[in-house]
């Protein structure tokens, strides 16, 4: 996972032949099966390759006029898709110009990917209403939700790799290796691009499928998220508040990786940035970040998706790559005097020359780094958050609301045990988890497995926090020391209701907890609903 980009936003096909070279060299990222051939899926995101698109299709559009393209993986028995598409992009009042067979060479394919091989084809549009790019651009992210709500009601089948007119994706079940060689467009001198997000997809916990190769839309996303259930169920949660006419949001037997790129990218097409809404969704812990009126605000607005996760991503206009806050996936980028900038997760993806190399590094847990097509500028991760506090109305919104105790009564000690007992402590508990704590500071350490029974199972009771058990995806993370901790995990919590997602002009209600644990006067103050706030 990684991307290219020229700051100076330079088209080349220098840029693409960089990230395709990277894209060979992460075969040890990846899966390849018996045949030699066939893998989990690799693929890229470039800028519109307008001058090639036009010759091959023999068009003859204006030259300020946009051109849109809807990359289509379709199945072999499939009639209906072409029409359907072609009526949710008309109902948006756009003009098909044609349809273009992709070039593919099948002998580049092994059995397992060419047994389940799509027609792969191109939608070339453009805007009968010349309309300004960025409204183009979600017009065209409302049609394709169009075509996704015939797929979800069983009308047609098939899977919009990317409609758009800042970006295209080209993705396929090969080797890194054979991209290029599969599709002979990646190789034509007329395809120039001055960004390229480029992955090699590696299966954990869903099947390889053609649709499901990387990058998606938006991101291309190296890990897991191991919260993807807590963030479905949020999101699921907030349907009733979210446009209709941007529903499906999320993909039923979609990967974490798809589900994330489709929360990335309702939020990018709704009043956010794509910066903004990568931000958003993987925000480093707040605990070294107060001064941030963006991620105060936000802390309190949406819920993190946890990794580990690192992510290349890009809109046309920005390029970036970020880590979430637990910071257990590497990425290493490096900028060169020309203005070329490449991050990836090794280094060495692209022959650069020392010399050339300005400033080389690292992301840490939470941190970001950004390309500005448009604005010809690199931003870290500081300066970053200064970016998206200036102008926001985050600062007057934000408002601190912590619970003041009230008086609690004394706690009799002779009663003690009957409460704990209560609550299904045992002896050993006291004595060996929470007496440490309480007095040393000091928390158990437990090994990941656990021969206890199910607490519903268990024929003595247990505790009630013993029927939740974690869902995580057990790979080779370090373990979270307290060193780590401290600047990765975050304790920050609030009661109450969440604001709108979309609206980041609305209020923030609810209380606002440095910790979700409780003190006796807290629990007293809530309990006699007599709860006494105070401004930051």
């Amino acid at each position: 996972m990684g991307f290219v980009a020229s700051v100076e936003a330079s088209s080349s096909h220098v840029i693409l032949e960089q990230a395709l070279t990277a894209l060979g060299r992460l075969a040890h990222r990846g899966a390849t099966a018996a045949d030699g051939k066939s893998s989990d899926g690799v693929g890229v995101m470039t800028a519109v390759p307008r001058s090639l698109l036009v010759k091959a299709a023999n068009l003859s559009i204006d030259h300020k006029q946009l051109l849109g393209v809807g990359m289509l993986l379709i199945p072999v028995a499939e009639t209906r898709a072409e029409e359907i598409v072609e009526r949710c992009l008309q109902s948006h009042d756009f003009e098909i110009l044609c349809w273009r067979d992709v070039p593919v060479r099948t002998e580049y394919l092994g059995q397992t990917a060419l047994e389940t091989m799509p027609k792969i084809r191109q939608v070339l549009i453009v805007d009968a209403a010349d309309a300004e790019p960025e409204t183009m651009e979600r017009r065209l992210y409302l049609a394709r939700k169009q075509f996704e709500r015939a797929h979800e009601q069983g009308d047609v089948t098939g899977y919009v790799c990317s409609m758009s007119s800042q970006t295209i994706v080209y993705k396929a079940m090969c080797t890194g290796v054979f991209l290029r060689d599969f599709y002979p467009d990646l190789a034509s001198e007329d395809y120039v691009t001055p960004f390229a997000v480029f992955h090699q997809r590696y299966a954990t916990n869903t099947l390889p499928t053609w649709h499901r190769a990387q990058p998606g839309r938006k991101l291309g996303h190296n890990g897991e998220i191991n919260t993807v259930w807590g963030n479905r169920a949020r999101m699921d949660a907030r349907d009733s508040t979210l446009p209709v006419e941007c529903k499906p949001v999320l993909t039923k037997d979609g990967t974490d990786s798809t589900s994330l790129d489709e929360a990335v990218e309702l939020l990018s097409q709704n009043g956010r940035t794509l910066a903004e809404a990568v931000r958003m969704l993987l925000p480093p812990a707040t605990e070294g970040h107060h001064e941030s009126s963006f991620l105060r605000y936000h802390t309190d607005c949406a819920e993190p998706w946890d990794g580990p996760a690192a992510l290349a991503f890009s809109d046309g206009r920005v390029v970036g790559a970020a880590l979430d806050r637990n910071g257990l996936r590497p990425c290493r980028f490096a900028i060169t005097s020309a203005g070329l900038v490449v991050a990836g997760s090794e280094a060495g993806l692209v022959d650069l020359d020392p010399e050339e190399v300005t400033h080389s590094g690292r992301l840490g847990p939470g941190q970001m780094l950004l390309v500005d097509l448009e604005r010809h500028k690199i931003y870290e991760d500081e300066e970053l958050l200064e970016l998206f506090d200036v102008g926001a109305t985050y600062a007057k919104l934000v408002e601190d609301t912590p619970l003041i105790a009230a008086e609690a009564p004394a706690v009799d000690s002779g009663a003690l045990a009957a409460v704990q007992r209560g609550f299904g402590y045992t002896r050993e508990d006291v004595k060996m988890i929470l007496q440490p704590m309480a007095l040393e500071g000091k928390d158990a350490v437990y090994s990941m497995g656990d021969d206890t029974p199910l607490a519903f199972l268990a024929r003595s009771p247990r505790p009630i926090y013993a029927y939740f058990r974690q869902r995580f995806a057990q790979v080779t993370n370090p373990p979270i020391d307290s060193l780590r901790e401290s600047c990765v995990v975050s304790l920050h919590t609030r009661l109450g209701p969440w604001p709108h997602m979309l609206d980041k002009n609305a209020p923030l209600p609810g209380v606002s907890l440095p910790s979700p644990f409780l003190t006796l006067g807290q629990v007293e103050a809530l309990r006699k609903g007599s709860i006494r706030t105070r401004k930051s």
